[in-house]
């Protein structure tokens, strides 16, 4: 690889004119393994104009039978995420996981350790599961943990995607090279974390995520935005004719007063000339056509990420807005998608991070397992059970009305809530007898 960079010529950099290139690029092995983002070459990504043919071209650079790369895929998704909906459907499907309470647990018992827990308790830990969520968005992360301060990795991050191939396990110096670092192997190993998602069709040990999904429809929905800017600008601004038979100055000056009018369109024309607009019979409403399209698109793309087309936009008293309801279809789906990225991140921390951490020299006991805490079910569970408390309560008070008494034994196993009889209040003799002498007042006055 040093070669390689050394034989490039007639090459400058304009971050680092005056300097040498492996100031840019460096081939020191232990600056290289614990960040493999320094063997990169900054070069500037081309961001081109993305359409249906641009969207196929990425699958058929991915799926090549000899020097597959996901360059081209890569490039198309940072523009699909630019789109608001998708974005705030990646947010909302991110959040689902990491507002969660989570705890360290050995077997099925919760372990209490502050010191473990102030480690994870950070901003790297935060930026790191976010990370590896982003895996099913864009298909893999390849997470560089940095250098150790005190008990934190404040340099994590993500390496640029466009030059990792999941095919081969190795990290590009350029885009689109035949070989790499290969981060699976030592001494990088310890300090990157990779994560994938499973194959779509077998030709890739790795998935595309749902980003490929999402970006066709992504493509029609930027295109139908300037469509209907178009349609806007054409149609419902309106547009201003000047007529004259003036020439020279006087025409000039009359061409100046209409264009400082606004910002619509306008024109100066002969007396004898004409501007006549074609329009369909549907000219007058083509609006809501542009309108209908826009929201059947970020249907789709809402059922791609969060599992339910009304996942995102459900108002009051229609479908998806009762949240927490078991048979709400919303609901269900969120839950869904919750619980399968929950499991991911699971299996990436107990699996991938914590034995890396160990290997490093951090002080995480074997045995222990770290758990997203289900916080939806364990408040099902206290509903459902104070629902049933309170129809024992009903029927215990019922059979006191009716001259009955209950075991406060029996109570306590069906509620789990401790009771005991409350003890009687004797009558203060002294109270009773002044009692008796007002009443005996009042009745002779």
């Amino acid at each position: 690889m040093a070669s390689l960079i050394q034989r490039l010529s007639n090459f400058i950099s304009p971050t680092t004119i005056g300097t040498p290139l492996s100031t840019n690029v460096s081939t020191d092995v232990n600056l290289l393994k614990k960040d493999l983002s320094n063997a990169i070459f900054p070069t500037q990504v081309q961001r081109i104009r993305q359409d249906v043919s641009t969207w196929r071209d990425a699958a058929r650079q991915a799926e090549s039978a000899f020097y597959p790369w996901r360059t081209k895929q890569q490039i198309l998704y940072i523009d699909t995420i630019l789109n608001g909906h998708v974005k705030a459907c990646m947010g909302k499907r991110n959040n689902m996981t990491l507002l969660r309470t989570w705890s360290f647990y050995n077997g099925e018992t919760k372990v209490e350790d502050e010191a473990l827990e102030a480690i994870f308790k950070s901003e790297w830990f935060e930026k790191y599961l976010t990370y590896v969520l982003e895996k099913e968005a864009y298909g893999y992360s390849l997470i560089s943990l940095g250098d150790i301060e005190g008990d934190a990795f404040p340099n994590i991050k993500s390496i640029k995607r466009w030059n990792v191939s999941p095919d081969r396990y190795e990290v590009l110096t350029f885009q689109n090279m035949p070989g790499g670092y290969k981060f699976l192997e030592e001494p990088y190993r310890d300090w990157h974390v990779y994560c994938d998602t499973p194959s779509d069709n077998g030709s890739s040990p790795t998935g595309y995520g749902y980003l490929y999904s999402v970006a066709l429809y992504e493509i029609f929905l930027r295109n139908l935005l300037g469509f209907n800017g178009d349609f806007v600008e054409l149609f419902a601004q309106p547009f201003r004719v000047g007529k004259s038979s003036k020439s020279g100055k006087e025409r000039q000056e009359l061409y100046d007063a209409i264009r400082d009018m606004g910002s619509s369109g306008f024109t100066v024309i002969d007396l004898q000339d004409e501007i006549e607009f074609l329009e369909t019979a549907l000219g007058g409403t083509g609006y809501k056509s542009y309108d209908n399209f826009e929201v059947r698109l970020e249907k789709k793309i809402s059922k791609i990420i969060l599992g339910h087309s009304d996942a995102m936009d459900s108002t009051p008293g229609k479908l998806g807005s009762q949240q927490g309801n078991e048979d709400n279809p919303v609901s269900n789906a969120l839950d869904e998608k919750a619980t399968t990225d929950g499991r991911s991140v699971e299996n990436n921390v107990n699996n991938l991070l914590i034995p890396r951490m160990r290997n490093l020299g951090f002080n995480i006991p074997d045995g222990l397992t770290w758990k997203l805490e289900n916080d939806k079910e364990k408040m099902e569970l206290r509903e459902n059970e104070d629902k049933n408390n309170a129809v024992t309560v009903s029927n215990i008070y019922q059979l006191k009305q009716a001259g009955f008494t209950v075991d406060p034994k029996y109570i306590e196993e069906r509620t789990g809530i401790p009771v005991s009889i409350a003890p009687t209040v004797a009558p203060n003799p002294d109270m009773t007898d002044n009692l008796k002498k007002k009443v005996s007042n009042i009745y002779k006055n």
